[in-house]
């Protein structure tokens, strides 16, 4: 029996090794950089060294090239002494060994044409309390299920379209369309715009429905996050409520507008630049009446938004950014954005603005990644009455233990509003929270598994979140499983 014990347990270790292998091999090859959400080429900065495939390709194309040549004469070989070995190149400092590189897009190519499709889905589990009642939520949902199509026409003309169903089946009362809450919120175009790139990625202009500038956080791809998602406040630009005031209630994916923008990327990639002009709200059409001239809707100013950010290491070329690089660029970066559209009397004018800035360094055997968003804002272009301006503070740290493929990580978001005129317990005048705007502190920490880095990979959050006012604190708790390719 104890032989019988001896032999289940090397059988039990051999068969966990062999589950892992391919992920640890995965992880020991070298690096190429990982897309975003988006199809785009970085001309900006120099190309690395190509790898050892790279270098036989270009060897075979050499060799087919000069095999159409006439061969040259031969000539005696000259006796010469043995060469010297070579000397061998010092070894790195850092000993940090970056992912493989990521899988290669389905794609159609042309003499001018290249199309390409891609695929992200995020299973999720999410058991939630409430700040006003007891128990918790339990819910299996697809945190999102994208389709992804990109491509470029001309060499100077790219293009990206996806839809996404978020929050499929959860089961959520605030968030659903067609009366039932297994529904929530239907399938929406998350993204669809053209680019045209006339000076190898210095300048480029987009036009479509897109991201806005804003925060760094919130211009980072969804696939490459580092947490489960987003801070909650990145897209929380209403006092009220954590919904978009510039977007149609439950339909339209957070943070995007239609309109244009202008990128530029110069001096050498260390200055990005981003200013747009956007829908925003429009004005409603006035019906003509007694003492009233009619006016036509639509005939307020666009809303206007940039951002600037100063690269103190590589660039972040692409559209979207990320949320880390796994190693395949050195990133340390400052920006700022200012977001606003001006209105009429009696409504005020909206603004939306902050600074944020993000590391994402190879430190010893892995990957250092931080990053802290500071934004204000106010919810005026939907209100006639004055509203006070809401503040909030996001901050991430993490480290990438790289023998191991896993990122623990910690977070923590403070939302801050104003109080409001209000009764002591005495019954006196006095300033208190508001109930129908509350401050709040989330605290939260949890683990990322990157076995296929953003390709295949699994995250872990808990979140403790205090509310003032509130009956009481409440904690949540998400694991999420995503699949990704472009």
């Amino acid at each position: 029996m104890f032989r019988r014990m001896k032999l289940s347990h090397r059988l039990a270790t051999f068969v966990i090794a062999a589950l892992f292998l391919p992920g640890l091999s995965a992880f020991a090859q070298t690096s190429s950089s990982s897309s975003g959400d988006e199809f785009e080429q970085d001309d900006s900065k120099p190309r690395p060294k190509p790898a050892a495939s790279d270098k036989s390709d270009k060897s075979s194309d050499k060799s087919e090239e000069e095999s159409a040549q006439p061969e040259a004469p031969t000539e005696p070989a000259a006796k010469t002494k043995p060469a010297a070995p070579a000397a061998q190149e010092p070894a790195s400092e850092n000993p940090y060994v970056p992912f493989a590189p990521p899988i290669s897009p389905l794609s159609i190519e042309g003499p001018n044409a290249r199309i390409h499709f891609g695929l992200l889905a995020q299973p999720q589990l999410e058991v939630a309390g409430g700040p006003d009642a007891t128990l918790t939520s339990k819910n299996i949902f697809l945190r999102r299920i994208r389709f992804m199509v990109g491509g470029t026409l001309y060499k100077y003309f790219e293009f990206f379209f996806d839809t996404d169903w978020p929050n499929l089946f959860k089961n959520d009362s605030a968030d659903t369309m067609a009366g039932t809450y297994k529904n929530a919120p239907g399938m929406n175009v998350q993204d669809a715009y053209i680019t045209f790139n006339p000076l190898g990625g210095l300048i480029k202009l987009d036009a479509g429905f897109m991201l806005p500038p804003g925060p760094h956080n919130g211009l980072e791809s969804a696939a490459t996050l580092y947490s489960t998602d987003y801070f909650v406040n990145t897209f929380r630009r209403s006092i009220f409520n954590d919904t978009d005031p510039l977007g149609s209630a439950g339909q339209n994916p957070q943070g995007r507008d239609l309109g244009v923008q202008l990128r530029a990327l110069v001096l050498a990639g260390h200055l990005e630049a981003r200013f747009g002009a956007f829908q925003g709200v429009r004005n409603n059409p006035v019906p003509a009446s007694t003492g009233v001239v009619a006016e036509v809707g639509d005939y307020n100013i666009f809303r206007l938004a940039g951002r600037v950010q100063v690269n103190v290491l590589d660039a972040e070329p692409g559209f979207f950014y990320q949320g880390t690089y796994l190693g395949s660029r050195k990133i340390l970066s400052i920006g700022g954005f200012y977001d606003f559209q001006s209105q009429t009397a009696p409504v005020s004018t909206y603004k939306y603005y902050g600074g944020d800035a993000f590391l994402d360094l190879a430190v010893g055997p892995g990957i250092l990644t931080a990053q802290v968003d500071y934004t204000r804002w106010n919810d005026e272009t939907v209100s006639e009455m004055p509203v006070p301006t809401d503040s909030a503070l996001m901050a991430q740290v993490g480290y990438l233990i790289a023998p191991i493929m896993l990122s623990p990580f910690v977070q923590y978001e403070r939302l801050v509003a104003p109080d409001t005129a209000g009764t002591d317990a005495n019954g006196n005048p006095a300033q208190v929270p508001d109930a129908t705007n509350p401050s709040e502190n989330r605290y939260g920490g949890g683990l990322s598994f990157w076995p296929y880095g953003h390709n295949m990979n699994l995250k872990f959050l808990a979140a403790h979140v205090t509310r003032n006012p509130a009956p009481h604190a409440f904690n949540q708790f998400n694991l999420q499983w995503q699949l990704y390719f472009f």
